[in-house]
């Protein structure tokens, strides 16, 4: 089994979801509705997602040697949002795909 994380989305980064859809200037773009102070709180942001499932994946791979993370990162990360930022702020397009 593999474990994938989230890609890069750097509107929820470290602001807690839900994220919308914003449609004021005639374009869907997805905006973070949270508030970052939240995560304090226990409300899950995807830089806290990303660690708790590296290490709940750590802890349970020496039970079951089948069990894989994906950090999603190396999918689609900084370096990829600069050259192929997100046309919604929130899903990758074509070219970010084929790559």
């Amino acid at each position: 089994l593999l474990v994938v994380s989230p890609i890069l989305c750097p509107a929820q980064e470290d602001t807690p979801g839900p994220a919308a859809p914003d449609i004021a200037d005639g374009q869907v773009e997805f905006t973070a509705l949270g508030d970052p102070s939240e995560a304090a709180l226990g409300k899950l942001t995807l830089r806290v997602v990303r660690e708790e499932l590296a290490r709940i994946v750590e802890e349970r791979a020496g039970e079951d040697p089948e069990l894989y993370y994906l950090d999603g990162l190396a999918l689609y990360g900084e370096a990829d949002a600069a050259e192929l930022p997100l046309p919604d702020r929130l899903h990758p397009d074509g070219a970010a795909h084929r790559r």
